[in-house]
């Protein structure tokens, strides 16, 4: 087993209805389907990526592309060769999402705006908690989160905000701390 560095794949989703060609030779399907081909042809399993089309949705092998144009996506196929495929014009700059640096520099500035405490500045510190959990499960490979991961974030963040909301004229609650307390 060779320890190789890998390329990461250019598209988050591939917008297979924005694929310009023939794409009936493309590997499609299951992930474990997608997973014993990787195996079979030694291709790394983070290449595994979720496509998107008006008729479905599924699992293709989308290759490395060492210009990170965005105007093309390169996918596996059912002769056990890759094929680089334009993406329709009009969609040559698709991106399924920003990049997480253009994220944070978001994060920063509305933390510099609001302060810690506020419902703006928890909602996104809560929102900049999600993307570092989105970002750590893509950077596994994983094409899934666990809920309950989300779940706790969101809910130790904003709990204690939608308590103070729902008693904001109740005097005798109890669990709602004087910093929360709303006008």
């Amino acid at each position: 087993m060779s320890n190789r560095a890998t390329l990461g794949t250019v598209h988050r989703t591939v917008p297979m209805d924005f694929v310009d060609g023939d794409t009936s030779d493309v590997v499609r399907g299951f992930r474990y389907d997608m997973a014993v081909i990787c195996r079979r042809h030694n291709i790394p399993r983070k290449y595994i990526t979720p496509y998107t089309s008006r008729w479905g949705h599924g699992f293709v092998i989308q290759g490395a592309d060492y210009g990170h144009d965005h105007q093309h996506v390169i996918l596996w196929t059912r002769q056990g060769h890759w094929v680089r495929f334009p993406l329709k014009a009009g969609t040559a700059q698709y991106h399924a999402l920003m990049a997480l640096d253009d994220y944070a520099k978001l994060m920063a500035e509305i933390e510099r705006d609001f302060p810690p405490g506020s419902v703006t500045g928890e909602i996104a510190s809560t929102l900049g908690q999600l993307l570092q959990i989105w970002a750590a499960a893509k950077d596994a490979g994983e094409n899934t989160l666990d809920l309950r991961v989300v779940d706790r974030t969101v809910a130790a963040r904003l709990n204690p905000f939608v308590r103070a909301w729902l008693h904001r004229g109740d005097e005798n609650a109890a669990d709602v701390g004087p910093l929360f307390r709303m006008p």
